[in-house]
């Protein structure tokens, strides 16, 4: 159970007014909501990075594959 605070908070009227224009309206959903529905697109930007990072781990195993044979070989 809380306790009844005994102190007031002094705010100056500018702050107040800034954090008044913050305020979301009702009427809107909240943005949680919105950021939800946003990460849930596709963007194609992100699916472009996420094929060349693909791609980049993909050629590095290649390279460390291709020169394993050729290590192989030579130490026969």
């Amino acid at each position: 159970m809380e306790r009844p605070s005994t102190e007031t908070a002094q705010v100056d009227a500018q702050s107040e007014e800034w954090f008044a224009s913050y305020a979301e309206p009702s009427n809107q959903p909240s943005n949680r909501h919105r950021h939800g529905r946003h990460q849930r697109r596709r963007d194609p930007r992100r699916q472009r990075d996420r094929l060349g990072t693909m791609m980049m781990i993909l050629s590095v195993v290649f390279v460390a594959a291709m020169t394993a044979c050729f290590y192989t070989v030579l130490t026969r």
